[in-house]
This record gives C-alpha cells, structure tokens and sequence, in this order.
C-alpha cells in the first residue's frame, strides 16, 4: 500500500514536521500563560502546633489555581511568618491553628506583620479547626476559611 501511494507517505512526513515546528510554540505560549502567578502566598500551621493537613490541602489548592505557594511548614513563629512576608514580597499570609492553645499566635501573626510594616500590604487568611468567622473578625483577618474550595474563592476574591 505505501509502495503505491507515495504520496500519503509525504505528506504524512510534512505533517510531522510542520506539527514539531507549530507544537511547540503552542506549548510556550500556553505555559507562558498558566505559569503567570496570582500572588505569593506565605502558608504555614502557627506555633506550637503540628497539624498540617488543613493547611497542605489549602496550599494545593492555592497552588493549583495559579498562586506561587510558600509552605513554611508546621509550628512556624509569628515573626517568621511576618519575615518571610516581607522577604518574598507576598501578597497573602494563611496561618492555620487548630488547638485553642495556639489561637493566639494568628493574633501575633497579625501583630508582628504590623510591627513589620507591611500589614496593610498582605491579605491574611485564618483556619483551623476550631477558627470561625467570628475570630477572623476579632483579630481583624482578611479571610476566614473553612477549607480549599473557600480559599481559593475569597483570595481570587481579594487579589
């Protein structure tokens, strides 16, 4: 059959060669486009307090919407978090708690950030198992999140 129909062989050839030369200007122009950043998240479990899974599954998430995503990790000071902030210019900083016992360290983190100067340059974002809105509110968080989905909603929100 291709002995006898050269011609579908050549153009089966061209066509390789013209998707190679197409292709893969397509693929940078498409992640040219998806690697442009939403923001700098800093996010990270308060400390004194090693649950990170609320926090992990909210940094993924975060992630997968487009936002550059900087996991501190767990039991992560107030003045490390305002640090940071400052440090890699970031446009949001979710702090996560889950005991009552390290509730107050998202007031420090609110504080320190202050003291930084650079509160009124960062949304905050609270959660936790036993955060709510209410204590959003009381230390004047940005964001109360009750999970992934929620976060990712009121940061593109905000942002």
């Amino acid at each position: 059959m291709y002995g006898k129909n050269l011609n579908l062989l050549a153009l089966l050839i061209l066509g390789i060669v013209i998707s190679q030369l197409i292709f893969p200007m397509s693929v940078g122009a498409c992640c040219e486009q998806e690697n442009e950043s939403m923001g700098t998240v800093i996010i990270a479990t308060v400390e004194g307090d090693s649950h990170t899974f609320g926090k992990d599954s909210i940094a993924a998430a975060l992630e997968e919407e487009g936002f550059e995503v900087i996991n501190l990790g767990n039991g992560i000071s107030a003045e490390s978090f305002a640090a940071n902030a400052k440090e890699k210019k970031a446009d949001f900083v979710f702090s996560s708690a889950s005991m009552s016992t390290t509730m107050v360290h998202q007031i420090q983190i609110e504080e320190q950030l202050k003291a930084t100067g650079i509160r009124d340059k960062v949304i905050t974002g609270v959660g936790g198992s036993l955060v709510t809105q209410a204590w959003a509110d009381q230390i004047e968080a940005d964001i109360y999140t009750s999970g992934p989905a929620d976060a990712v909603s009121k940061a593109n929100r905000l942002y």
